[in-house]
Formats: structure tokens, C-alpha cells, sequence
């Protein structure tokens, strides 16, 4: 059996509204300068990224404030739009690269490596910090 893939139009525009706010405040963070190897403006959209795409998923699955239809367009809108348009791996690529290409491999390995750790403890205290909102909430309504 295939499964049947339908476009669904409302959707669409969610992700796209998300998306474009989440890509002018990338752009606004890619103002910050560089400092040597350490490229800010991107570190900090990655960052932000990691932080609230794991707090959004962690409370959209522990709340019961939300509707199924309405968690469905806030994680759309807000975690694949806004975090996917905030985030972007492909420029963290292009700096690596050009880290690598004019011979800072040093610059490369700690940008790359301050990165990865700092954008992993960041995802897993969203994490928690989204459930621990979700578990509040769910002990609030029980009273």
C-alpha cells in the first residue's frame, strides 16, 4: 500500500508566515560581526533555534491546553517554519569551509565543535525547561 501525500494549503501558509519570520530574525543576527573564527550572528540564530524547537516540541507533547489542530499549526508555524527559517546549517558549512580554506583548521574545529556541544545543551534545557511548563500546566488544571 502507498501512502497518499496531500498538500494541505493551510499548512503551507502557516510554515511560510513562520518561515519568514524566522528568517528576517536571522537575517537581523547575521549583523552581528564575526570575531576571528567565531562567526556570532549564526552561532546565536543556531542557538536560539536549538533552545526553542526543543521547548516548543516538550510542551506541545505534555500540554492539553491545545487543541490536536492547533498544536499541529503552532509546531508547523513556529517550530518547522520560525526554527527551520532561524537556524541554518548550510551557512555554518560556508564558514567552516572558508575557516578551513584559509588555513585556521584550529578556528574550524573549536566553531564547529562550540556548535554542536552548545547547540545539544541548549536543545536538551528546552527540553526540559518545556516540559517542566507542561507539567505545571497539566498540575493546574487538575486542581
Amino acid at each position: 500500500m502507498t501512502r497518499q501525500h496531500i498538500i494541505r494549503f493551510d499548512l503551507v501558509c502557516v510554515v511560510f508566515l513562520g518561515g519568514c519570520l524566522g528568517t528576517a530574525l536571522r537575517y537581523a543576527l547575521s549583523l552581528i560581526p564575526a570575531h576571528g573564527w567565531f562567526h556570532a550572528g549564526t552561532f546565536a540564530a543556531n542557538m536560539i533555534a536549538c533552545f526553542c524547537y526543543a521547548a516548543l516540541s516538550a510542551w506541545l507533547g505534555g500540554t492539553g491546553r491545545l487543541a490536536a489542530r492547533a498544536k499541529e499549526y503552532v509546531n508547523r508555524g513556529f517550530g518547522m517554519g520560525m526554527c527551520g527559517g532561524l537556524s541554518t546549517m548550510s551557512t555554518l558549512a560556508v564558514e567552516e569551509f572558508m575557516l578551513l580554506h584559509g588555513g585556521d583548521a584550529a578556528g574550524g574545529v573549536a566553531y564547529c565543535f562550540a556548535t554542536f556541544a552548545v547547540g545539544f545543551a541548549l536543545a536538551y534545557a528546552g527540553a526540559a525547561a518545556g516540559a517542566r511548563l507542561a507539567s505545571a500546566e497539566q498540575r493546574g488544571e487538575d486542581r
